[in-house]
């Protein structure tokens, strides 16, 4: 005769194994294994070549960003002069009036004690006019520096609309998070300025509302980071190029939200988003769109970091 404790350890057994499945349409692309990339909090589709991704390392590391290929292997590190790591934790990428950029986002803040966080925007370096240059230099074309209206906020979840010209920021340690905005300021220099220095901007974020609770699954009650309290808090997002679709991702999935007009954000934040759900991955924090916004691309932080990629006409709802 089974006993509750043992019908209890094979129905935790079964669920683990279930975790650790892959989804319908997802496919393990490759793995990061080069030593100086053992935290990647962030991660962007170049715009120049859909083969190639950007990411970057959590706090701790110098001001810098890696490309690598789609099956994780690095091809060459950007320093971005001028500025520091306090806590980068995304970074995007988009097309503006007609060229390819990146946004750093340095807005991590787990004790809720900084005072103001930045972002910086640099012009994608395009690799193919290096002539296989493995380390270069970046200088940001703006630098932001911004607060929240109502005090200090962690947040690891940065997204770029720029068919609408918007910069989304959504908050992590929040009971619900909070999606805020920022312009997507022209990356022009004014009339006058040093063009051998970066312009240097302030602005105050704007606080749109708590989006509605990410939904959870019966997966969720036997991971680590529910027990941890960090079930549906968000650790990356995306918005797809052509601003229609966003994904959010958290520890254990990915979040899939799609409409098929301009709307507001915080409004299609509400509604019912399709769920992608993970397999064993250590901590799930970045997170990127195809150009074509047909896939979806999830790695994690620790070496080796699996590189994923999700179809997104394939997927599976999960209930």
């Amino acid at each position: 005769m089974f006993n509750r404790l043992t019908v209890f350890l094979y129905l935790i057994l079964a669920l683990s194994t279930s975790a650790c499945a892959m989804p319908t349409g997802m496919s393990q692309a490759g793995s990061i294994t080069a030593p100086s990339i053992d935290e990647a909090s962030g991660l962007a589709v170049s715009r120049i070549n859909d083969q190639i991704l950007w990411t970057h390392n959590d706090s701790g590391d110098t001001a810098r960003i890696f490309a690598i290929d789609t099956q994780g292997q690095q091809l060459a590190t950007v320093n971005i002069t001028g500025v520091n790591n306090t806590d980068w934790e995304d970074i995007a990428s988009f097309v503006y009036q007609g060229e390819s950029y990146l946004l750093i986002a340095d807005v991590g803040d787990n004790q809720a004690k900084r005072s103001q966080y930045q972002l910086h925007l640099i012009k994608e370096p395009n690799l193919s006019l290096l002539n296989g240059q493995k380390n270069l230099s970046a200088k940001p074309v703006w630098s932001m520096t911004f607060t929240y209206p109502d005090g200090a906020h962690d947040c690891e979840s940065v997204a770029v609309d720029s068919v609408k010209g918007k910069i989304l920021l959504l908050t992590k340690r929040d009971t619900l998070p909070i999606l805020y905005e920022l312009p997507l300021i022209a990356p022009t220099l004014q009339s006058g300025s040093n063009k051998s220095s970066a312009q240097m901007i302030k602005q105050q974020a704007k606080r749109l509302g708590e989006i509605a609770p990410l939904p959870t699954a019966v997966l969720d009650y036997v991971s680590i980071y529910t027990w941890a309290g960090f079930a549906g808090k968000p650790t990356a997002m995306d918005i797809s190029a052509d601003g229609l679709s966003a994904v959010i991702l958290t520890y254990t999935h990915a979040f899939y939200f799609t409409q098929t007009t301009q709307g507001e954000w915080l409004s299609l934040f509400s509604t019912t988003p399709q769920q992608i759900a993970l397999p064993a991955i250590k901590q799930a924090e970045a997170v990127a769109f195809s150009q074509d916004g047909q896939s979806i691309y999830i790695t994690s932080e620790m070496i080796p970091a699996p590189v994923y990629k999700m179809d997104l006409n394939s997927a599976v709802t999960q209930q």
